[in-house]
C-alpha cells in the first residue's frame, strides 16, 4: 500500500491577530475609500479595525472616481454629492463613537452645495475636534462646471480652542468668529497653513499669540490686511508668505527663524519689509517687483545668510548685499510664482547664478564686472543668458583688470552664428577671469558635419588663446574634458590633442570645460 501524503493548509487569519497598531499602519496604505469600505465588510472583526482607524481623509475627487472610474472628472450631480456627505457623516459619527482616546489626522476637501451639507461639516468638524484631532485639513473646493451659490463656509469657533492640534490647514474658508474674542488656545500647534482666507491684522495678531510652538508658517492669496506682522515666536523656523499687492508692510522678529520666502502674486509694489531681528536666517528667496518704495533697489547685510534667491527685474548695480557667509545667490530677472530653493548641502564655496529677462548688452557685462567687485565673496560664476549687442572695445578702455573666479560656467542661449558666440566669449573674459571656464552646447549642431568641425575648432581654439593670455604662457597649460548629459566624459591634454580628435568625437557633447593647470619646469642640471 502506498504511503499517503497529506498536507495541511493553514486558513487562520493570522493578519487579524496583529496588534491594532499595526492594522491601522496597513490601512494607511489603501488608495481610496472604496478599498476601505471593502476592507470593512469582510468580518466584524475588521468592521471595528476601519471603525477605530483614526485617520480619516474625505476627499470629493478621490469619492467620485471610486464611484465612476480613475479617469472621470468631478460629477455635479446630486447623487453622488449626496453620497459622498453621507460617507463623511457615518464614517465620523462611527469613529467617533469608538472607545478611542483622539484622532491623528481628518482631512476634507470638499465643495459645498446646500445649507444641509453646511451642518454636517459643523458636526463633524465639532466631533473630531472634541475627539483631540492632532492634524486638521479643511479645502473648499471650486470645481470647474460645478455651480454653487453658497457663501464662503465658517469654520464652527470650537476650533479656537483646539489645544490638541499640532498641524492645521485651512484653505478657501473663513475662520472662527472667536478667534477675534476668545483666547486662542493652540498651545500644541506647530505646523500652520492659511490659503485663500480672508484675515485682517487683528486676526493674524490673535493667532499669532496664541501658538507659543508654532514652527512652520504658510500664508498664501490671503487677503484683507495691509501689515503682517509676527513678533515673539521663539520656536518659529520657515515662514512662507505669498501675499497680494494690497500688503503694505511684513514685519517679522523669530530668533530662531532660518528659512524665509516671500513671494508678490501681483508684482506691482513691493511691501516695506523688516526681518532684521532674525539674526539665525540662512535661506531668503523673494519674487516680486521692487518698487519705488525700495527706490528700485535692494540693500541687505546679513552675517547669517547662506542662501539669496532674487526673483525680480532689479538692475545688478541697484543690489548691495553685505553677506560674507553667502555660498549662493540666485538672480533671476523676472518674478517666478513658484520659486524652488536650491540645496547647499554640497556646496563650501561661494556661487552666483545668473538669469537675466532680457538680452544682455555691452552696460549689462559692466555692471556684472562691478557688481562681483564689491565684495561679496563669489567664486563661482553662472551665466544663462541671451545676447545681445556687445561692443567689446568700449569696455576694453575702462582698463578694468577682470575679477578672479576659482570657476566659470557660461550657458549662451538664442546664440546662431559663430561670430556672436565668440564675442560672448570674449566679453566673459574680459570681465573674469577663471581658473576654470565650462562652456554650453554649441549653437552650431544644424550645420553639416564638416563645417560644424571647422567652427567647433575655431571657437575652441579663441576660447584657449583667451584663457592662456590671461596667464604665464610659458607655465600654464589647459587641460580639455567633454562632457556629454550621461555624463561620461573625454579628457585631452591639451588643445593640439582635441582639435587632433576633433572628427571622431561625438558632435553633441553637452558641454566643454578648459581647465587651467601650472606647468612646473625643471631647472638644467
Amino acid at each position: 500500500m502506498e504511503n499517503v501524503r497529506v498536507i495541511k493548509t493553514d486558513t487562520k487569519d493570522r493578519i487579524s491577530q496583529l496588534p491594532e497598531s499595526i492594522l491601522h499602519h496597513i490601512l494607511a496604505f489603501l488608495d481610496s475609500p472604496k478599498q476601505l469600505v471593502r476592507m470593512s465588510v469582510l468580518s466584524k472583526n475588521w468592521f471595528a479595525i476601519t471603525a477605530s482607524f483614526p485617520i480619516l481623509d474625505f476627499d470629493i475627487g478621490n469619492f467620485n472616481r471610486a464611484i465612476h472610474g480613475c479617469w472621470s472628472p468631478i460629477s455635479d450631480s446630486i447623487h453622488v454629492i449626496h453620497k459622498f456627505f453621507n460617507y463623511v457623516d457615518s464614517t465620523t459619527s462611527r469613529f467617533c463613537n469608538q472607545n478611542i482616546t483622539s484622532a491623528q489626522t481628518f482631512t476634507l476637501s470638499t465643495m459645498i452645495k446646500d445649507p444641509i451639507q453646511v451642518d454636517i461639516i459643523d458636526r463633524c468638524l465639532e466631533l473630531i475636534l472634541m475627539k483631540g484631532v492632532k492634524v486638521l485639513k479643511v479645502d473648499f473646493l471650486k470645481w470647474p462646471g460645478v455651480n454653487s451659490d453658497m457663501p464662503l463656509y465658517r469654520v464652527p469657533n470650537i476650533l479656537s480652542s483646539a489645544s490638541s492640534l499640532t498641524s492645521l490647514k485651512i484653505c478657501r474658508c473663513k475662520l472662527p468668529l472667536s478667534l477675534i474674542v476668545d483666547v486662542v488656545k493652540f498651545k500644541s500647534l506647530k505646523t500652520l497653513k492659511l490659503e485663500h482666507v480672508p484675515i485682517d491684522e487683528k486676526v493674524i495678531k490673535h493667532l499669532m499669540t496664541g501658538c507659543p510652538l508654532l514652527e512652520k508658517l504658510t500664508v498664501k492669496h490671503c487677503y484683507g490686511f495691509k501689515r503682517f506682522c509676527v513678533y515673539g515666536l521663539q520656536s518659529l523656523q520657515q515662514v512662507r508668505i505669498r501675499f497680494m499687492s494690497e500688503v503694505e508692510r511684513i514685519n517679522i522678529e523669530a530668533l530662531n527663524l532660518y528659512y524665509l520666502v516671500l513671494n508678490d502674486w501681483d508684482g506691482r509694489a513691493a511691501p516695506s519689509m523688516n526681518f532684521a531681528s532674525c539674526k539665525k536666517l540662512t535661506t531668503l528667496s523673494y519674487s516680486g517687483c521692487l518698487s519705488s518704495t525700495l527706490e528700485g533697489s535692494l540693500k541687505l547685510s546679513s552675517h547669517s545668510l547662506k542662501t539669496l534667491m532674487l526673483y525680480s527685474e532689479c538692475d545688478l548695480e541697484n543690489i548691495d548685499i553685505n553677506t560674507p557667509n553667502l555660498l549662493l545667490f540666485s538672480y533671476n530677472g523676472y518674478s517666478q510664482l513658484f520659486s524652488p530653493i536650491k540645496s547647499i548641502s554640497d556646496r563650501s564655496i561661494a556661487r552666483m547664478e545668473c538669469v537675466p529677462d532680457t538680452h544682455v548688452d555691452t552696460l549689462w557685462f559692466r555692471c556684472l564686472r562691478q557688481f562681483l567687485d564689491k565684495k561679496n565673496g563669489f567664486k563661482e560664476l553662472k551665466l544663462n543668458i541671451m545676447v545681445g549687442i556687445i561692443d567689446i572695445d568700449e569696455l576694453k578702455v575702462s582698463m578694468l583688470a577682470p575679477h578672479e573666479l576659482e570657476h566659470v560656467e557660461l550657458d549662451p542661449d538664442d546664440i546662431d552664428t559663430l561670430s556672436d558666440y565668440v564675442a560672448v566669449v570674449d566679453v566673459l573674459l574680459w570681465c573674469c577671469r577663471p581658473r576654470s571656464l565650462t562652456l554650453g552646447s554649441h549653437p552650431f549642431l544644424n550645420l553639416e558635419k564638416e563645417r560644424h568641425i571647422i567652427e567647433v575648432g575655431i571657437t575652441e581654439s579663441f576660447t584657449h588663446e583667451k584663457l592662456l593670455q590671461q596667464e604665464d604662457q610659458h607655465h600654464t597649460n589647459i587641460r580639455i574634458v567633454l562632457s556629454s548629459s550621461s555624463n561620461a566624459k573625454q579628457h585631452f591634454s591639451n588643445l593640439d590633442s582635441l582639435l587632433t580628435s576633433l572628427p571622431s568625437v561625438r558632435l553633441l557633447r553637452e558641454k566643454i570645460t578648459f581647465i587651467k593647470e601650472e606647468v612646473v619646469l625643471e631647472e638644467a642640471g
